[in-house]
């Protein structure tokens, strides 16, 4: 929280990056040494210099720590690699992943493969090759009578997609986790999830905790999912940031409609900051199967 510069052996990793509570990365691959030690600085600036930022994370209804409280880690990738996914399963069974890949310079294909969470596979798997002009691959197919993900029967499937060249040879895999279902508004109607109305009982949850401040663990998101489910609710929101990755794997296995959330309380960030940050919230939690809404701020 929140503006971040990225420094590496002193030589600077990219822009400085705005915005508290959101997965960001920079390529430093030109600035390591392969020999002796690299130096890593991180420098957290507590306010923005975006006036938008701090309009709409810092005027808000939510305690402003400073410094760092999600992971900072160092990630080795092929030169060919897969970026990120985005997985549409709607309760039909049909299925769709888009595949984002970077630095393809030579003909490739993507590889799909359904599982369930045990590991037997759903049907074969399915090839694509890939356009290097394209941003991204679209692989298609449909699952017979898939067990649909709900609050009350959180069933998950998953999907493991590799990066191939034309001799076969696997370059980059990713596993994704997912679940089948349909979520919709009928205007005029009320919300509807695998085609069944339903009614929302839920709570706002921030990151906070009394002994570590804005730093979370995977044992507290399962206190607080159990919690809330214990007081016979099943939904929550996300107030007023996108919360950590295991939080929402949580809500997944133990099932519990989720509301994600771009920050902002009654303030907004600048259209500028706002397109990126939202990106950075999407790229990380667009699979997840218990978030049934996305939300601009209060």
């Amino acid at each position: 929280m929140t503006d971040t510069e990225v420094k590496a052996n002193g030589k600077s990793a990219g822009a400085i990056h705005q915005g508290s509570f959101y997965k960001f990365k920079y390529d430093i691959t030109d600035l390591l040494k392969s020999e002796g030690e690299n130096l890593l600085e991180v420098k957290v600036s507590k306010i923005s210099a975006d006036t938008s930022v701090n309009r709409a994370e810092r005027m808000s209804d939510f305690w402003v720590f400073g410094g760092i409280f999600r992971p900072v880690y160092l990630e080795i990738l092929p030169e060919q690699y897969i970026e990120w996914t985005a997985i549409n399963a709607p309760a039909s069974g049909d299925f769709s992943i888009d595949v984002y890949t970077e630095g393809v310079k030579q003909p490739l294909k993507v590889e799909v493969q359904i599982k369930t969470l045990a590991g037997k596979k759903i049907g074969d798997p399915l090839s694509t090759s890939i356009d290097k002009n394209a941003d991204k691959t679209t692989v298609r197919t449909k699952v017979d009578k898939p067990e649909l993900w709900t609050p009350e029967f959180p069933n998950r499937y998953q999907v493991e997609v590799k990066l191939k060249d034309n001799k076969g040879t696997v370059i980059h895999t990713k596993i994704e986790k997912f679940g089948f279902r349909t979520a919709e508004l009928r205007k005029g109607i009320g919300f509807f999830v695998n085609g069944t109305k339903v009614r929302f009982k839920g709570v706002n949850r921030h990151s906070a905790w009394p002994t570590t401040g804005r730093t979370m663990s995977k044992t507290i998101s399962e206190l607080d999912v159990n919690l809330i489910k214990d007081m016979n609710m099943n939904a929550v929101r996300m107030s007023h940031y996108p919360p950590d990755s295991h939080f929402l794997d949580v809500c997944d296995s133990l099932g519990l409609f989720v509301i994600d959330e771009l920050t902002g309380w009654q303030k907004k960030y600048d259209t500028l900051v706002g397109r990126k940050l939202l990106k950075e919230m999407i790229m990380k939690d667009v699979n997840h199967p218990s978030i049934v809404l996305w939300a601009n701020g209060n």
